[in-house]
């Protein structure tokens, strides 16, 4: 249960991109508007929450293209 260690810096830059609230990225991604948050303060997160974070990026950088 370790998190990716880039992936902050990940939903930080498709957060950006996406004019997307860092909270609003955690309730849409996994239903978790603190997910964030909890990952900077040093949370770790599963590795299928890695996975469906992942999957919603590139889902939604596919339909925005």
């Amino acid at each position: 249960m370790k998190t990716e260690p880039n992936i902050i810096a990940d939903i930080e830059t498709f957060c950006a991109a996406a004019g997307m609230a860092e909270s609003t990225f955690g309730r849409l991604a996994v239903n978790d508007g603190k997910l964030v948050r909890r990952l900077r303060s040093g949370g770790r997160m599963w590795p299928e929450t890695l996975d469906r974070v992942r999957q919603f990026m590139e889902r939604s950088t596919k339909e925005a293209a």
